[in-house]
């Protein structure tokens, strides 16, 4: 059986794919407890597993994942990494080894479920943005800091405010204007990163003169997406779906 994993910066991702269909989905935070997040879906593996996985964590994270699969008799692990071009996507940086992979399969998703142009949205630890026109040329992207590293910076760098979180709930009208500077914190964390990505999705619709679909994924999706005012879709598995792609040109090639 074929297990798409996504390790990102400080969770696992993973699922079974079973006729075209992610099942068995789990996830496991590695931050800090990586035994316990690897040992977690190990117990998930299947017997004799074909291990497709996606890796912005670092090499020892990679290794470890690597010792664990090939230690099961039967079992295979393919790390993916960026390229110039795959499934009709051209690679927008001149060096594609300096795309965050994670990027690169999200997009590949993207193109592959759009068919036409589109936007993917990732908040996370980072947040990034790309995009990709209808033809299959990736325009490029931007990485920015997440909503908590954007508050957390803020006590890092001043005296007087503190350690503060983002807002867990969606400011309207004047109330986003915080009365205490908890608020003023975490709302200010959400609305700089919602405003940045609504610019720059409006950047791409004016310079393609027309409205591209939009993808917002990553962990802090669901929380993100009440302060943008881009229309966006969910798509929680994005990286597993451009996963997906791997594992099915992998079988078309071996019959």
């Amino acid at each position: 059986m074929v297990v798409l994993v996504d390790i990102g910066n400080t969770r696992i991702k993973w699922a079974a794919l079973e006729r075209g269909r992610l099942v068995n989905r789990g996830n496991a935070v590695h931050r800090d407890s990586l035994e316990a997040a690897l040992a977690a879906f190990a117990r998930a593996l299947p017997e004799q597993p074909r291990v497709i996985a996606s890796n912005v964590a670092g090499e020892a994270v990679g290794a470890q994942l690597r010792a664990l699969v090939t230690a099961r008799a039967g079992a295979s692990l393919e790390l993916v990494a960026t390229s110039a071009e795959r499934f009709g996507v051209r690679c927008a940086y001149a060096d594609p080894s300096r795309l965050g992979v994670d990027r690169w399969v999200a997009v590949l998703a993207a193109h592959h479920a759009a068919r036409g142009p589109v936007c993917i949205l990732s908040a996370g630890t980072a947040a990034t943005f790309d995009a990709v026109d209808a033809a299959g040329m990736h325009l490029g992207g931007l990485i920015l800091p997440g909503a908590g590293v954007l508050a957390a910076a803020l006590d890092r760098n001043t005296s007087n405010i503190g350690r503060t979180a983002p807002a867990a709930e969606v400011a309207r009208g004047l109330d986003l204007l915080g009365r205490t500077t908890d608020a003023a914190v975490g709302h200010g964390a959400w609305l700089a990163l919602a405003a940045a990505l609504d610019r720059a999705v409006a950047t791409v619709a004016r310079a393609l003169g027309t409205a591209p679909v939009v993808y917002l994924t990553g962990g802090d999706a669901v929380a993100l997406r009440g302060w943008l005012e881009t229309r966006v879709e969910l798509r929680a598995d994005l990286v597993l779906e451009g996963l997906a792609l791997f594992a099915a040109s992998k079988a078309e090639s071996g019959r």
